[in-house]
């Protein structure tokens, strides 16, 4: 079996207009769906189009209000955060319309190839947008350059995998750098 990609993580969340707010206008990304849930009648399905064809769901209620979920948690069996990539001026416009919005976020934080930061959306979940510091080229799988890289930085004995990494992976793989 080959697989493709993840469609979308599915999260419950009990705040269904700040949630679409938070999704839509805060972070850009187009509500593409929504519908009945198929498997419980008091909520309704959504699917935010992150890019790419990748989405995020959400089960939420149809009246707000009439779940008393608590708050999203990371540790063991829970999902920690919820990735997202971003081209690198996006990341300093997100921590803009965050600050403007008075939506706290940690960051930025180096992560050795990326730039990272993370914030709660209004159900808890921690939301982290990256930009690599060398986006990938166009077409350019992200999965090989990582292979690449990761091979590269055990090479090297280094902790974790930066930058330098991922520019030789791509040149490697046929790719140029940016200017």
């Amino acid at each position: 079996m080959k697989t493709l990609r993840i469609s979308h993580p599915g999260i419950s969340g009990a705040h269904t207009a700040a949630t679409i707010r938070f999704y839509t206008d805060l972070l850009g990304m187009p509500l593409v769906l929504r519908q009945p849930n198929l498997d419980y009648a008091p909520e309704d399905h959504f699917l935010f189009h992150v890019g790419e064809d990748n989405f995020i769901a959400y089960f939420l209620p149809r009246e707000e209000g009439a779940h008393e979920y608590p708050q999203a948690q990371g540790g063991s069996g829970h999902m920690d955060h919820l990735a997202i990539d971003v081209e690198p001026a996006a990341l300093d416009e997100a921590m803009t319309r965050l600050r403007e919005a008075g939506v706290e976020f940690a960051g930025p934080m180096e992560r050795g190839y990326e730039r990272s930061i993370y914030f709660a959306d209004p159900n808890g979940v921690t939301v982290e947008l990256l930009t690599w510091h060398t986006p990938p080229p166009a077409g350019m799988s992200q999965a090989a350059i990582l292979e690449r890289a990761q091979a590269r930085r055990e090479a090297r004995g280094a902790a974790i995998v930066e930058d330098e990494d991922i520019r030789a992976a791509i040149v490697e793989l046929g790719g140029t750098l940016p200017a």
